[in-house]
């Protein structure tokens, strides 16, 4: 069983780095529609995507270091976790604005992918920066 109030702190860092993602996927988004239309701003998002999901695993071990067992893994879901959440904020806010989704299935697959990967190589780099750093 899993105990909530130990795990409580880790959780919150975990939650702290994947919110730091979204919310940076967000803001640069709205950054790049201010000086250009939204449908030139769509091919973007997946490079703004793989930036923030990066973060996000770098962030994930940065705050967590030593207290997490399974590293990779956990950087693994932070990223989908980043990228469900971005998704889905970004087809709102698309369909809520302009009445159509901007962003198809296949668009989430790519999203999905490069989020993996990303979230992988963020962690990746915190990892061996920490170790290079003892």
């Amino acid at each position: 069983m899993i105990n909530l109030k130990e795990n409580a702190p880790l959780l919150g860092k975990f939650a702290y780095s994947i919110l730091a993602g979204v919310f940076g996927v967000a803001v640069l988004v709205m950054f790049l529609a201010v000086f250009m239309e939204l449908y030139r701003v769509v091919p973007f998002v997946p490079w703004i995507i793989a930036f923030n999901t990066a973060m996000t695993g770098y962030a994930l071990i940065d705050k967590t270091r030593d207290t997490l067992k399974y590293k990779q893994v956990s950087s693994i879901s932070a990223g989908i976790l980043n990228v469900i959440i971005t998704y889905f904020l970004l087809s709102l806010s698309s369909f809520y604005l302009f009445g159509e989704n901007l962003f198809s299935i296949s668009d989430f697959a790519l999203f999905m992918v490069i989020g993996i990967v990303c979230s992988e190589l963020g962690a990746l780099l915190a990892i061996k920066y920490f170790k290079l750093k003892r």
